[in-house]
């Protein structure tokens, strides 16, 4: 799968993710290719649930980004939760604006991803 491929709905790059290279268990194959249903998810991910409800690519595409449901949905468990839903906010107005190739280029920038 190319990078491009790795982008999620929710603005995650899995080729950060410890858990899609391998360097953490259980090991994922991420969210695209896994159809929403990560290893942390029961059942489908609300988030990607969402994006195909409203036919969109991703979050930042969707007439009501950034919503309620996106702001507040992060692991409850990490202290940066809120603070890294709000961070994805602005990576997805930026792919949103500037596509997936300059989007992947700046989460290579920021490094892994949030919800690890």
């Amino acid at each position: 799968m190319s990078k491009l491929g790795l982008l999620t709905v929710c603005g995650e790059d899995c080729a950060h993710c410890p858990n899609y290279l391998g360097e953490k268990l259980p090991r994922c194959s991420g969210c695209m290719a896994l159809k929403g249903k990560p290893f942390w998810a029961t059942g489908v991910c609300p988030i990607y649930a969402c994006t195909n409800k409203q036919g969109v690519n991703h979050c930042g595409v969707c007439k009501d980004f950034p919503c309620e449901q996106f702001v507040n949905d992060y692991d409850p468990n990490n202290p940066e939760g809120q603070r890294n839903a709000i961070s994805r906010v602005g990576v997805l107005s930026y792919r949103a604006k500037h596509g997936d190739e300059k989007a992947t280029k700046l989460l290579g920038k920021l490094g892994k991803p949030s919800r690890a």
